[in-house]
């Protein structure tokens, strides 16, 4: 059965989608910084947040059962006035759609953040000065605890002093108080999780957004992945190709992404070979989706 969706110019027809499995020998190591400053900025001033400094942004444990590891984080106070910061744990993950979600620790069956200890949750920092915190996990001696991935968010949050201020009788000062909350990302991978698998579920057409398909995904191995996912035309008349930008993204085991992939507004009338590849590993076999589109 045809699915069609109307463009603003044109009639997109759609033949259902066909997974496709090949070998993938191009693909490059993929460095994704994806453990930037995860922030909850509750002041939209960019100049203020830059007050401090906290590096790095993601801890990478891998601990076997029994083990502990330790590592360090730095932050530095770049402002010119002394800052406190409160440090917490939580759990946290990713949608569907790439979203982040923050859950209390303890929440998700693959938290780690009961492992994590803390040398000091509570600091001072002078300005133009800084100072390091421990960050320790403890792994279990439970073998079974060990047999994939884990996560957690360390949070840092700047704690606003109370000043006592001059009030006149019958005044009221209002005190307004910038938060920021940054996120540290914890990454527990035990020796021997290395299952770097995944599987192209399905290509269909957005319902909402014209010319746009959703390229549906899901992590089947127990490491996260750093992925990418790009579609590729083919008329079918001339053989013209057309390749379209690569998007990249995690995904975190067990999970499930929905990629858009939107096809150029400009493409010309015809019948095209629409091929949606994900790519995850360089030694894995590329997944692909095929389906064929009409332009009218």
């Amino acid at each position: 059965m045809q699915k069609s969706t109307q463009n603003k110019n044109c009639i997109i027809i759609a033949t259902p989608a066909k997974i496709i499995r090949t070998q993938n020998s191009i693909m490059k190591a993929i460095l994704c910084s994806f453990a930037l400053i995860a922030g909850l900025l509750i002041c939209p001033s960019i100049t203020n947040a830059q007050r401090v400094n906290i590096n790095p942004t993601l801890l990478s444990f891998n601990a076997a059962a029994g083990e502990r590891s330790s590592q360090t984080i730095t932050i530095v106070n770049i402002s010119n006035e002394r800052q406190v910061f409160q440090l917490s744990l939580g759990d946290w993950l990713r949608d569907s759609l790439g979203n982040h979600q923050y859950l209390k620790a303890g929440t998700l069956s693959r938290s780690c953040a009961d492992w994590i200890k803390l040398d000091n949750s509570f600091i001072e920092i002078e300005p133009r000065a800084s100072k390091e915190v421990r960050v320790t996990l403890n792994a279990p001696a439970d073998t079974l605890m060990l047999k994939e991935m884990k996560w957690a968010m360390l949070f840092v949050q700047n704690v606003k002093e109370q000043e006592n201020s001059k009030k006149k009788k019958g005044k009221v000062n209002a005190v307004i108080n910038e938060i920021f909350r940054f996120g540290i990302h914890l990454y527990q991978i035990p020796p021997g999780v290395h299952n770097y698998e995944a599987k192209a579920i399905d290509l269909r057409p957005d319902q909402s957004i014209k010319g746009s398909y959703n390229f549906f995904v899901r992590n089947t191995g127990n490491i996260m992945l750093q992925c990418q996912a790009r579609l590729e035309l083919t008329n079918m008349e001339t053989g013209e190709e057309i390749k379209l930008e690569r998007i990249e993204f995690p995904i975190f085991p067990d999970a499930n992404r929905t990629i858009p992939l939107a096809i150029p507004a400009n493409l010309k009338k015809g019948r095209y070979s629409a091929l949606a590849m994900l790519e995850y590993h360089d030694d894995m076999p590329l997944e692909a989706i095929e389906m064929t589109i009409e332009i009218k």
